[in-house]
């Protein structure tokens, strides 16, 4: 990011290849539509070049990249007043499912196809709180630590830990009952 901020556009570019998929699956956390999350995703990368200036190197570049995509998503959310969605990829799946808390024959999702599965998945992240829903954004999809959540979203590591653990609980509790995500309330 120093090369960068010195005008370096190859070192930008190797910037935009690092951190790319990452990023995309941040902002897809908080944009459903896919076309609209390659715009915010385009956005995102524009504001990091205008902005580069700014990144001082007290935050790591990641968690300030991070910021800068979550912050772009709800700006998105704000001029379309759409409703907020969330898509979760397979590293939470996999936590929810082989949960060690959980007797597998209670299991909310096992049975279920894929691509249900999935479904059922974002909607009962749709009906997570917001913090809860950055937080497990940031760990699943940005693969951030607890310590780079908490600097990122400037609050106590205690706080993120416990959002982390309501999410999660959330989650299963909203599988379990089946509350708002089979489609009827």
């Amino acid at each position: 990011m120093r090369r960068v901020q010195s005008g370096d556009m190859d070192a930008f570019e190797e910037i935009i290849r690092r951190f790319r998929t990452k990023v995309f699956r941040v902002i897809r956390s908080h944009v459903r539509d896919p076309e609209d999350a390659m715009e915010v995703l385009q956005d995102t990368f524009l504001k990091v070049y205008t902005a580069r200036r700014s990144w001082d190197g007290r935050f790591s570049f990641s968690g300030w990249l991070y910021r800068i995509a979550i912050n772009a998503s709800i700006d998105r959310y704000r001029r379309s007043d759409r409703l907020k969605t969330t898509s979760l990829e397979g590293s939470l799946e996999s936590h929810l499912e082989h949960s060690s808390t959980t007797p597998p024959a209670s299991e909310p999702l096992v049975g279920v196809a894929d691509g249900e599965r999935r479904r059922l998945l974002e909607r009962a992240v749709r009906r997570l709180p917001e913090r809860q829903r950055e937080v497990v954004s940031l760990r699943y999809f940005g693969e951030m630590s607890l310590e780079e959540i908490a600097a990122v979203l400037s609050c106590p590591l205690g706080t993120v830990k416990s959002n982390l653990h309501k999410a999660v609980m959330n989650l299963k509790n909203l599988l379990l009952r089946g509350e708002g995500v089979l489609g009827y309330d």
